[in-house]
């Protein structure tokens, strides 16, 4: 069977060097890591981590549990947080099922990052973790939980969004979204702050999809006054209504402005570039990455972080309409 001791002597470098560049990590120069994966394919090796953990009581292996890769923010927020472990010289493996997750502690993962949604759907899932070996920090959640967790200040976001288009004029500002009710909650709670009263019919439910947003858009009650103003739950919903108002003959942000919530790159690229607001991604990933390490090498360190929104101005917001600003 071949070893790193084989490869680092045909390769004419250190044993370190060999298990740096066989874990990508970014500490060893691009040349010679393809150099040193090439000559260890040309020579069959093949990895072995019970054969890693048996000798180091590590794998140097972390699992990010979440729950769909088809939303931008899990696809963005893997990118990452992979780039961020890769630094640190781990490695990263995506789970996305409490079946899975159990299948990355039988392989002695180090660390496990849940994103908080995969928990709240499995209330099991996070007694087990707690009982699992693997150091274990859960991000994304909206209250305090029994584990190490990084929460979101999403109400401290919709405020933001709702105070951010209220220096604009706007007094009719509308929500598009149902499937999270602290987002919910908190936009109207901020409209009745800004000194607003709140009507159901600035309320527009939606599927946290594309679909989701354009229909909510696209066939909304003829009879109720389009809002001057919108906040999107999520960058789906916030997309999908960019296109139904566009289709409609609104100009956007001339006649409705729009805010989305999730500060996702590709957002400025959308046929108008969207105002977002929301936690940076990157902050995320680099704030995960340090904690869940420093934990699997028993460093002290905060069990609850909160992670604050920033606001993205954009294009897609303006003044109120003449007719309609204060």
């Amino acid at each position: 069977m071949v070893s790193i001791k084989d490869i680092a002597e045909r390769a004419g470098v250190s044993y370190s060097t060999v298990s740096k560049a066989l874990n990508d990590s970014p500490l060893v120069k691009e040349e010679t890591k393809r150099r040193i994966l090439e000559i260890a394919r040309s020579m069959g090796y093949q990895r072995n981590l019970l054969a890693r953990h048996l000798v180091s009581g590590r794998t140097r292996l972390i699992g990010f549990g979440l729950v769909n890769l088809g939303n931008p923010i899990f696809a963005n927020l893997t990118i990452v947080l992979h780039r961020a472990l890769a630094a640190l010289d781990y490695r990263m493996v995506i789970a996305i099922s409490p079946d899975e997750i159990d299948l990355l502690n039988q392989m002695r993962a180090d660390g496990l990052v849940i994103w908080a949604d995969l928990v709240s759907r499995h209330p099991h899932l996070m007694e087990e973790l707690a009982r699992w070996q693997a150091k274990t920090l859960v991000i994304g959640t909206d209250e305090p939980v029994p584990l190490p967790h990084v929460r979101f200040d999403r109400r401290a976001g919709i405020a933001e969004a709702v105070r951010y288009l209220r220096s604009f004029g706007h007094r009719r500002i509308g929500f598009i979204g149902s499937s999270q009710e602290i987002k919910v909650r908190a936009f109207l709670e901020a409209v009745e702050q800004a000194g607003l009263q709140p009507s159901p019919d600035w309320l527009y439910p939606a599927e946290p999809t594309f679909e989701g947003g354009y229909r909510a858009i696209r066939y909304a009650r003829p009879d109720v006054p389009m809002p001057t103003a919108f906040i999107g739950l999520n960058n789906l919903i916030t997309k999908g209504a960019l296109r139904a108002l566009l289709e409609l003959g609104y100009r956007v942000p001339q006649d409705v402005s729009l805010i989305g919530y999730d500060n996702l790159p590709d957002m400025q690229f959308a046929e108008v570039p969207i105002t977002t607001v929301g936690p940076s991604l990157e902050e995320v990933a680099d704030f995960a990455a340090h904690r869940v390490v420093d934990m699997i090498n028993g460093k002290p360190g905060p069990d609850a972080h909160v992670i604050q929104p920033i606001l993205i101005p954009r294009a897609s917001v303006e003044r109120a309409p003449h007719r309609d600003a204060d």
